[in-house]
């Protein structure tokens, strides 16, 4: 019997998809919400909002035409292959913002609705930029500037490597427009947008994993998998102070079952030492992949 095998290019159209989708919704509240009530978005595009503001330059060129220097320092650093996607997102994403340029006046703007268009600007963005970034790419700009940053100062992480990027642009449109208001406004607009990308990337319900030190693993291992359908892992401990032969198990659970498996590792063995710990994403038989 011969086996039909996939076509490896459904894959890669299916992410470049995505990432295209992610790109519009980026490039659509941009042009909807940010441009209207001069709002900064941080990063490159911040950058190129504030180009917009003062020579009414196009804002996908100025982005395309800034990340270009990053990107040719990614690939010789970082590499062409980690950077492939990427590099796509950002080509994709600079057209997209000229592109849905017209859209700017969607909506009408008043004074009164000014933080409106930040919350929905910072959620919409941060929904578009979530979905692209859970194929592996992002759009360019501080992300790409904060790995490279990265590789000299390693104790950094990331994500404030990311942040202290968006503060200094946005400091800086303050000091261009000098008006303190739309500061305060962008950085509203920044940290939902950092909020919606975590929605998309791990999901609104979060998942915890339990860490169980028992002498009763056998009888605390049946009830999870019966009672609560979760694989446990069992792995032989032996306590540091006491030198008790004890079992450590390990599971998976949503945040909605903690309270039944509190109650069935107090039954079976109140003496137990329970660490809960939360996770954002696990991969595997009960947890749904988001893409």
């Amino acid at each position: 019997m011969s086996t039909i095998k996939k076509s490896p290019v459904l894959p890669l159209l299916k992410k470049a998809l995505i990432i295209t989708f992610g790109c519009f919704v980026f490039a659509a509240s941009v042009n909807i919400f940010f441009v209207p009530a001069d709002l900064n978005t941080g990063g490159l595009t911040g950058i190129a909002l504030i180009f917009n503001s003062l020579w009414n330059v196009p804002i996908g060129l100025v982005v395309f035409l800034l990340n270009i220097p990053l990107l040719l320092l990614a690939i010789k650093y970082i590499g062409f292959k980690f950077i492939f996607w990427t590099i796509y997102a950002t080509v994709i994403s600079s057209l997209l913002l000229d592109i849905t340029a017209p859209l700017e006046g969607l909506l009408s703007l008043d004074s009164a609705d000014k933080l409106l268009f930040c919350i929905f600007g910072g959620a919409v963005s941060g929904a578009g930029l979530g979905i692209v970034f859970t194929q592996g790419a992002s759009t360019g700009g501080t992300d790409i500037i904060s790995r490279l940053t990265a590789l000299v100062f390693p104790h950094i992480t990331l994500g404030r490597l990311m942040l202290i990027c968006d503060i200094v642009i946005i400091t800086f449109g303050a000091l261009v427009s000098g008006e303190m208001e739309i500061t305060l406004y962008s950085a509203v607009a920044i940290y939902l947008s950092s909020g919606a990308i975590d929605t998309v990337l791990y999901g609104l319900e979060k998942s915890q994993a339990a860490i169980i030190v028992s002498s009763h693993g056998e009888e605390i291992n049946r009830r999870l998998l019966t009672e609560l359908e979760r694989g446990v892992t069992r792995i032989p401990s032996k306590g540091g102070y006491s030198a008790n032969a004890n079992e450590t198990l390990i599971c998976a659970v949503s945040t909605r079952q903690m309270s039944a498996l509190k109650e069935i590792v107090s039954a079976v063995d109140p003496n137990a030492f329970v660490i809960f710990t939360e996770v954002h994403d696990i991969m595997g038989d009960g947890f749904r992949m988001r893409y």
